[in-house]
């Protein structure tokens, strides 16, 4: 591999060894139970689909996936692009999946339950902030799994499947990311819409609420549960807010709202590289640092360091989830 691939290479184990840590996470720490790996689903899937076919067009012998594996992480990984939806097809796959949720969940009551409330939300919550909720998480996972039996056995299968290909790649020979297993992530369960921790129950502010999620997985539970700086921490919040800049325009212009979005880390190229492992397409070898966490990639998108772009992203997306909770809280 020449200087490029071999940062590539680098950046593809990085992301394997998050899964091998979100494995030893599952199996060992006592306080983090949460839908993490619910949640975790479109990064999952940008790992296995990605490098999959990163490996293919560089010729390493890894791997390859059959048609039902390929079918299964293509889909995941469009996981990470629910934003990239209009504001109405979003809100439509959100409502489309909670009624579904709702109707399961509303026939497993009891004779005797049936005149009492029945949960159809469930959510993660680190101190008052919501980083993750069951409706995101069953569009995520592209099979039903509400009265699927097979499904639990499908999803362990194709599990086994990321985890081998992330094997390949020798992550197992590194650490595992240190993790703050004394984080304590609570479990809240809601009826929306009747019963629910929203101050208004509007279709729109379920959205709201759902981006909020989606926006706190990474910069709550992903920057508080990681102790030390991993590449994941800027490079999955990027991926929200590369989509939530149209997003949040297009939020705006249907419901005629003024949410704001800095739009001055947008960078298609960047986007790439993060996405798809596709370094050769924009750096050059000598534009390669080997010790910066994304090998120089900040530098050449935004003239900037790791820890200057990531401050200036998380301060973006933050600004956005504060101007969320003051409406819907």
């Amino acid at each position: 591999m020449n200087k490029v691939q071999q940062a590539a290479f680098d950046l593809i184990r990085e992301d394997a060894r998050f899964l091998y840590t979100i494995s030893h996470i599952n199996k060992n720490a006592r306080n983090i139970k949460s839908n993490y790996i619910g949640m975790s689903y479109p990064y999952i899937g940008i790992f296995a689909d990605g490098s999959e076919q990163w490996c293919k067009k560089v010729g390493l012998r890894f791997p390859s996936f059959n048609e039902e594996e390929k079918s299964f992480y293509a889909q995941v990984r469009q996981g990470n692009k629910l934003f990239e939806k209009s504001y109405e097809e979003y809100k439509e796959l959100l409502l489309k999946n909670l009624d579904e949720i709702d109707r399961y969940f509303c026939s497993k009551r009891r004779w005797k339950g049936k005149f009492l409330k029945y949960y159809n939300v469930g959510t993660d919550v680190i101190g008052n902030e919501y980083c993750g909720n069951t409706i995101l998480c069953s569009i995520y996972i592209p099979i039903k799994t509400f009265g699927n039996e097979e499904a639990e056995l499908f999803l362990r299968d194709m599990n086994h499947i990321a985890g081998r290909l992330a094997a390949q790649f020798r992550c197992t020979e590194l650490p595992v990311y240190k993790y703050n297993d004394n984080l304590v992530v609570e479990f809240k369960d809601y009826h929306f819409f009747k019963s629910s921790p929203l101050k208004t129950n509007t279709d729109l502010a379920f959205v709201l609420f759902s981006v909020l999620c989606s926006i706190n997985y990474v910069t709550q539970f992903i920057e508080n549960c990681f102790v030390d700086e991993i590449p994941q921490k800027l490079k999955y919040a990027y991926l929200q807010y590369y989509y939530l800049c149209d997003f949040i325009k297009d939020l705006n212009q249907t419901n005629r709202t003024n949410y704001y979005l800095s739009n001055h880390l947008y960078n298609r190229n960047f986007r790439n590289c993060l996405a798809h492992y596709g370094l050769g397409q924009y750096l050059n070898e000598d534009e390669i640092i080997e010790d910066d966490l994304l090998k120089g990639l900040t530098y050449k998108a935004f003239d900037k360091d790791y820890v200057t772009t990531k401050s200036e992203l998380y301060n973006a997306l933050n600004n956005l989830t504060d101007q969320i909770k003051q409406t819907i809280f």
